[in-house]
């Protein structure tokens, strides 16, 4: 039987060397002479897009406002006494008219004051004339004691010849003497009284005009009892109802006038300038609301005496032209106002603006930046549309109005037709 010849340890060992060796020359060889492919040309890619030829005109910029519905006449009733609220005749959001009653006070308490003040009122007046017939009866009895110092005076002088002549006793002379003086005394205090008659007088006619003005003020109190409205307006609060008991200074209820209604909105510190200058060439300037689907006609009538400092801008007040609009305080709309016409502005699809300021120009085939100044928004047919306004912009030039996301100086585009 004949015998295997077994492959020796280095036999093994050598042979997978030998075949990687080949394997790697063979590899190199082919990839050294192997014909070189020509390297095929790399192909500028073409954007189509839309295009708007530059048409400057004469255009009115709309501006875009969102205005807050105010009423400048708004009033917060209060309670003018202390009584118990007996009847409340409206409810929230009635509309009242000027004059009109709307809570009505217990004006019992209110009632017996004014009694009182009446009272004072008619005993001062007595008082008043009591003193006027007193002065009337000094005067009167003035001549009286004229005529009775006189008397008394030449009763003195007869006993004082006698006293002279011893004929009289000096007791009957200091009689007469006495007598004199008294009536002398009695003449001065009458004096005295017709005197201090105008002082008299002075103070009662105070102490009645004090009453006076305290009965007044009793009868303002119960007149006021009846709280009324006093403007025409709706009611926006009731804080009391029948059987409580209010206090002076309770706030009733609140309304306010609806016949007086504004919209407060900002205007952005751009156009300013500009709105002032047309506020003063003319007195107001139109805007339209829109609110549940229907225009509003409003007028911008004047602007904001002081600027909020948490907001930039400053407000501006718009009066609604038709009153007979149902606006609440605390609605928002928007509005546009329409701005003076711009000489050489142009007109151009939002999509046509890209960031703020920035256009495209087509020239040769590729995007060139220009800047522009964006002077308000517009319509052209319905269409929703920006006016701008570009100093190194042409009549004739070609604008991108297609949104490109990569759209860059340089970049090469074709107008689509």
């Amino acid at each position: 039987m004949p015998t295997t010849r077994r492959p020796s340890p280095l036999a093994k060992f050598l042979l997978p060397i030998i075949f990687i060796v080949l394997g790697v020359g063979s590899l190199l060889y082919l990839n050294s002479n192997k014909a070189a492919v020509p390297a095929k040309p790399v192909k500028e890619k073409i954007w189509r897009v839309k295009v708007q030829q530059a048409e400057f005109s004469p255009g009115q910029p709309e501006l875009t406002l969102f205005g807050k519905v105010e009423s400048p006449l708004s009033s917060n009733l209060t309670a003018p006494l202390t009584a118990y609220v007996s009847q409340r005749l409206v409810a929230e959001g009635n509309r009242v008219t000027q004059g009109q009653v709307l809570v009505k006070l217990d004006d019992r308490d209110a009632r017996l004051l004014l009694d009182q003040r009446n009272a004072e009122v008619q005993r001062i007046e007595a008082q008043i004339g009591a003193e006027d017939v007193r002065y009337a009866a000094d005067q009167k009895a003035l001549k009286i004691e004229q005529e009775l110092l006189t008397i008394s005076q030449r009763t003195l002088d007869r006993y004082q010849n006698l006293s002279s002549q011893q004929v009289a006793s000096q007791n009957q002379l200091d009689d007469a003497r006495r007598t004199r003086q008294q009536q002398a005394l009695s003449l001065n205090n009458r004096r005295q009284a017709i005197a201090d008659h105008p002082n008299r007088l002075a103070q009662l006619n105070a102490q009645l005009l004090q009453a006076k003005a305290l009965q007044a003020s009793a009868a303002l109190d119960v007149e006021r009892s009846e709280i009324k409205a006093p403007f025409d307006g709706r009611i926006t609060r009731l804080d009391a109802a029948p059987g409580d008991r209010v206090r002076g200074g309770d706030q009733i209820l609140s309304m306010y006038s609806d016949k007086d209604l504004e919209i407060r909105a900002q205007l952005p510190n751009q156009y300013l300038n500009e709105i002032r200058s047309q506020l003063a060439q003319q007195p107001g300037i139109p805007a339209t609301g829109q609110l549940n689907g229907k225009n509003i006609p409003l007028t911008l009538d004047r602007i904001a005496a002081e600027a909020n400092a948490t907001r930039p801008g400053v407000d501006a007040l718009f009066s609604v032209t038709q009153q007979d609009q149902i606006l609440e305080p605390g609605r928002s709309l928007a509005m546009t106002l329409t701005l003076p016409p711009v000489a050489r502005s142009l007109i151009i699809p939002p999509q046509a603006l890209y960031g703020t300021s920035r256009i495209y120009r087509i020239t040769d085939g590729r995007l060139e930046a220009l800047k522009v100044q964006r002077i308000g928004d517009t319509s052209v047919n319905g269409q929703a549309g920006i006016l701008i306004t570009a100093s190194n912009l042409q009549e004739g030039d070609n604008i991108l109005v297609t949104q490109l996301p990569n759209a860059i100086s340089g970049l090469r585009v074709e107008a689509a037709e």
